[in-house]
Parts: C-alpha cells; structure tokens; sequence
C-alpha cells in the first residue's frame, strides 16, 4: 500500500526545473516592475544610437541570466523548495517597498534594515504592506512549499544543473562581451540599476553587509589626536564654556523657513538670531554613513565605515583632551560614536505624556537639561541626538499642539496622501524640531555666566514623494538634492563671541559659502580651542572668523 502511495505522488508532482521556471518568471515579470521600467527608461536615452538593438539584448540577458544561476543553485533536494519560498518573499517585500516608496536596496539601506529599531520597522509595517506582502509573498511561497516536487536521478540533475549554469553564465557574459564599450558604459552610467532588481538586491546587500560590518576581522582600535590638549585660556577660562550638538534626523533644507521655505518652520531660531549656513550638505542619506562620518575625520570622498570604526573619532579626541563629553539619544543609536564617551538612550523611557509604544518625542531629552548641563564640569560638550522628522510617520514625530500645518497625512502609508498632506506633516516636524532647538537655547540663556554654543546638524535629508521618489537612503551620486542639502546652524551666547573673539560680519559671510559635514569635525576641535595634529583649520568653519 506504502509503495501505491508513494508512487502515486510521484506521478503527479512537479518537476523541479518546472517549478524554478515558474518562479523565476513570477519574480522577473511581477517582481521586479520597477527594474524593467527603469530598464526601458535608461535604454530609451540610447534609442536610435549605433547597437542600440544589440546593447537592449545584452542588458536583458545579463538580468536574465543572473536570476536563472541564482535559482539554478538554489534549487536542490530538500532545501529547493524552502529558498525557493525565501526568494519570493523577499522579493515580494523589495518589490513593494521600490513600488511605493522608490527605495533603493543599496547596502546602506541593507544596513539600516539591519540596525533600526524595532519602533522605527514597526513604522514601515503597514496595513497596505501587510496585504500586499501576503497577497505577492506569503501566498506564492505558500504554494511553493505544498506543491509535491520530483527531482531526476542525481546523475540526470547534475547534468541538467550544470547546463543551466553554462548558459545562465553565458547569457551574463557573452552579449556584453559582444556589445564591448557601449555596454560597459551603460552599466557604468546605470548601476543603480541592480538596486531594484529583485532578489540581486537584497542578497547582494546583505552580503556586503555582512562581509564588512558583521563577519570581517575586528581591527585594533587606533587612537588619533593622541597630541591633543586644550590651550591655556580654554583652561583657565574664569567663566565655564558648554556646547550643545544636536544632531537631527532626516531634515531638509528646503523646508527650512531659514533656507527661504515660503512657511514659517523656524519662528524660534529666527528670532533667537541664529547663524544658518545656507549650502551644508551631508556625507551620506543614510543615518549608518552620514552619522560616523560627520564625527570622523575623513571628508565624505574618502569616508570607509569599517576604517571609520577601527579608529577615534572627535568625541573621542576631546575627551582626551580634557573636555567633558556626554551622548543623549533619542534615535536609531549613535552608530558605535558614543561607545567610549558617556551615553545614555531614552529611547525607551516611560515618561508620561512624551513616551508611548511608538517611541518617546523629543522633549524627553531637555527634561532634565539645565540639572544636567549644571553637572557637567568646563568645558563640556553635550550631543542630543533626535528623532526629528524621521519618517514615514511623521504624523508621529510632534505633539497635537504642533499640528499646524494641515491637513497632513496621519499615516505612515504617505503614498496614499497627496503630496500636499505629506508636506504638511513633514513641516510640523521641522517646526516641532525648531521648537526644541529654541528650548536648548533658552536653557543657555537661563545661565549667562556660562559661554555657551548651541548647534544643530542634520545627518541627511528625505524625498517627500517628488518625481515618485519617498524617504532617502538613495545612492549619493545620484539622490536627489532633498536627500543631501541639510539644514545646519549655530547659536553663540554674547558672552562666548566676546570671549572667544568671534567675528559675526565674518561668519555672516562664511555662512552662504559651501560647507557639510566634513567641517564638524574641526569645527569642535576649533571650538574648544584644541592643539592637534589632526585639525585642519581649513575646514574649522570658525577659523577666519576669530580673533
């Protein structure tokens, strides 16, 4: 009866090459629709050239070509049908998120995936995310692992895998082979291409993602600005000296009132008189790059994470050289920053009327910010890293009393809003943020025996659904100005322009001069009046404008 049944079964399963057929044309022609629009735009600029014919064959080979060896390695007795299901949903999830949001699977993106919160994922599962995952994911792999499956004898199978490989590897190289220049700068022109082709993009990223920040060889911490010391009038400076840092997260320029915005999203740093630099722009679009590469000091062109990470950075230096540094965080982590200056993370604070299960806002920060600013001893640096206008629940980021800009989008499905209503909720955050901003400056002004700075930064910009484009995390070559241009300001306290002989005519004209993150580094140094080797005053953005 056992043998009947079980040769029962086998006459009516699937063929295994049948199925990695069926699955690899499901993902290729539902999975990847917008691989193949950008395809046919990207070729459309060559139509009519020399080759054009045979370029477009090369590319869809190529594309061809990679999923058919990918598929062709994954299908194997066993633990075929279960990869198979894997590639499909994820797949199915990349596909959605580069459809709604225009997001980019590069291997920042990978990393932020990796690394966020679970409040800032749970922000990305929505009820229209949930359906369209289940409906092109779920039920596909679903149907992927019931389906009886029939593999040939392993000699046959062999044979038959093999040749796939040959000719999936063949159609990879021979027509770009054949096209010669004109494909390579085609791919050179259009790499960001692999970014929504689906499922190279996922598994490639993680990948990288992998290799370099999770399985490569810990390196020794190297110090730099071992030399560093503090000069002698910021020592015995009779009065005590504080900056405040606060990084922000996913401002824009554009939307900045400062910046020109036709509304007024920065009423209290206006009237607080604050210096705002009108051409900063940040070293990446992605919190995990731009955040270690404003405090390293490696410019954005030569920035490496993982060098980045084996080595100080400027927290590090001024805590060595005598400054009293402290790390408040109210976002996604300082990116391994704070680990060796004090931190602490209120991400997870209970406080009422600030914190629920979406995260806290972020005046959890200045609850206690003139005790702590008392506390810390001369001079000092104290870095507040907000939440801002991180998205795509803006909706979430401000307090009901700063809901003036309406109607917004109360969701964080931002692409069922109109584009108006996006705006809107974005701009309560850069409101709310100015807020905060304004609440630091008053807790400095409430000491004016204290020379103090307060100065704002944010890591990197967010597309707000222009030309279809969503958040940020785009490759920075090619992301759009709103993912890079970043607000970026300062505030001095009279009593540190008259002591530190800050000149403001001269700063006033620095600050519509080209600047970005690449300053901040030196910038601290310059503030606090450190002797290094590794400041370059060139890129103090005080330098020429004290003394």
């Amino acid at each position: 009866m056992f043998q009947r049944s079980s040769s029962h079964r086998s006459r009516f399963a699937l063929p295994a090459w049948l199925l990695a057929v069926a699955v690899a044309l499901y993902i290729l022609l539902v999975l990847n629709r917008s691989l193949w629009a950008e395809v046919h735009e990207a070729l459309s600029a060559s139509r009519g050239a020399v080759g054009f014919g045979a370029l477009g064959l090369a590319v869809y080979c190529r594309l061809i070509g990679n999923l058919a060896l990918t598929i062709a390695l994954l299908t194997w007795p066993r633990i075929g049908k279960p990869l198979l299901a894997l590639l499909i949903l994820v797949s199915a999830a990349s596909a959605y998120y580069a459809q709604t949001f225009g997001v980019r699977l590069n291997e920042e993106i990978i990393q932020s995936i990796f690394e966020t919160q679970r409040a800032e994922a749970m922000a990305m599962i929505t009820r229209g995310s949930v359906g369209w995952i289940a409906l092109f994911g779920v039920l596909p792999a679903v149907l992927v692992l019931v389906v009886p499956l029939r593999f040939a004898r392993w000699q046959r199978d062999l044979g038959w895998r093999a040749a796939v490989v040959c000719v999936a590897t063949a159609l990879m190289l021979v027509p770009p082979l054949l096209v010669g220049r004109t494909y390579v700068y085609f791919e050179r022109n259009h790499r960001t291409l692999y970014e929504v082709f689906n499922p190279y993009a996922a598994l490639s990223g993680t990948f990288h993602y992998l290799q370099r920040d999770v399985f490569r060889r810990k390196t020794t911490m190297t110090p730099i600005g071992t030399d560093a010391t503090l000069a002698p009038t910021a020592v015995m400076a009779a009065r005590k000296r504080i900056v405040v840092l606060v990084v922000g997260e996913t401002a824009r320029a554009e939307n900045q009132s400062l910046q020109g915005y036709s509304r007024d999203t920065n009423p209290e740093m206006a009237r607080a008189g604050v210096t705002y630099f009108t051409d900063a722009w940040s070293c990446g679009t992605a919190t995990t790059v731009s955040v270690p590469c404003m405090f390293s000091n490696m410019t954005r062109e030569k920035f490496d994470k993982p060098v980045a990470k084996a080595h100080w950075n400027v927290l590090d230096v001024l805590q060595h050289a005598g400054v009293d540094v402290f790390w408040r965080d109210n976002d996604e982590g300082c990116k391994d920053v704070c680990l060796r200056v004090p931190n602490d993370d209120v991400t997870n604070d209970k406080v009422a009327g600030l914190c629920n299960a979406d995260g806290c806002l972020d005046e959890v920060l200045l609850a206690d910010l003139p005790v702590r600013l008392a506390r810390m001893r001369s001079p000092a640096l104290l870095v507040l890293h907000i939440k801002g206008s991180h998205g795509p629940a803006y909706f979430q980021r401000y307090p009901a009393q700063f809901n003036v800009f309406k109607p917004g989008c109360d969701t964080a499905e931002v692409q069922t809003c109109t584009y108006a209503q996006t705006v809107a909720s974005y701009d309560n955050t850069i409101l709310y943020t100015d807020h905060i901003l304004g609440r630091v400056v008053e807790a400095l002004k409430a000491a004016p025996e204290v020379d103090s700075i307060m100065m704002y930064l944010s890591d990197h910009g967010e597309s707000l659904g222009e030309n279809d484009v969503y958040l940020h995390g785009a490759d920075w070559d090619t992301a759009p100005s709103q993912q890079k241009h970043v607000p970026m300001l300062m505030w001095f306290s009279p009593g540190w322009v008259r002591d530190a002989g800050v000149r403001m005519a001269c700063l006033e004209q620095r600050r519509v001069q080209p600047s970005s993150q690449d300053n901040l580094f030196h910038t601290l140094l310059g503030f606090f009046d450190t002797r290094t080797s590794v400041y370059v005053p060139a890129l103090d953005l005080l330098a020429g404008c004290r003394g």
